[in-house]
């Protein structure tokens, strides 16, 4: 079936907060496009038995969807012109060159939280810094219930900002090609991107090119 709200946002960061339990735990992080306040909330631990996310970071991206994005007014946009896949999309990264991180660990710079933390809080004391967010985009059906996290109204967001084929087990239908999540940092005044990207253990990178389906079955057994 697929996403059904993918999309782009593009905006300015201006706060964030961690979680580090072990209940769910997501990465927010506030962001801003014109008089739109948003909640990109951020997977940084799985359910699954492989619980570790794997992480990427490019600190000189090169693509040329960048000349494109660039051009956007603030604001979400339900666009395939701008579409991500981590397999298809010449990204310049492979499941290889991910690493494990846990969400949670004692200890400077070592776990997720902190890596994320690092790249946003600069982009949230840049003035001349923007944030692109890919995912699914959500909104709250009561338009006067605050925020949960970050106190704004109407409460509204993005999810999934991680890669979206090759699910596996209830995760299945949500897969699907060129709908993949990630985050872009751009310094405007050097003109140098950051592209941060997120996969889950379990997913597959053999995947059908036209649904995003693995290829092959996995078996039914604890890992």
């Amino acid at each position: 079936m697929s996403l059904q709200a993918y999309g782009l946002l593009k905006g300015k960061a201006v706060a964030t907060k961690e979680e580090r339990d072990n209940n769910r735990p997501h990465y927010h992080i506030h962001v801003k496009a014109n008089e739109e306040n948003y909640r990109i909330s951020i997977n940084i631990k799985s359910n699954d038995v492989l619980s570790e996310l794997l992480f990427y970071t490019d600190e000189n991206f090169e693509h040329g969807i960048t000349s494109i994005i660039t051009e956007l007014p603030y604001g979400f946009y339900f666009s395939n012109r701008v579409s991500i896949d981590y397999i298809r999309g010449n990204m310049g990264f492979s499941r290889d060159d991910m690493k494990k991180i846990p969400h949670d660990k004692a200890g400077p710079n070592n776990d997720l939280n902190e890596k994320l933390n690092y790249y946003i809080d600069k982009a949230i004391s840049s003035e001349d810094t923007d944030i692109y967010i890919y995912g699914s985009k959500w909104k709250t059906g009561n338009y006067c219930k605050p925020d949960r996290i970050f106190g704004f109204s109407p409460s509204m967001g993005m999810h999934d900002i991680h890669m979206n084929q090759g699910n596996i087990r209830k995760w299945k239908k949500d897969s699907g090609v060129w709908q993949d999540g990630c985050l872009f940092i751009h310094y405007k005044e050097i003109d140098k991107w950051i592209g941060i990207f997120l996969a889950f253990q379990s997913q597959s990178w053999d995947n059908d090119d036209c649904t995003g389906q693995a290829n092959y079955k996995y078996k039914k057994k604890k890992r």
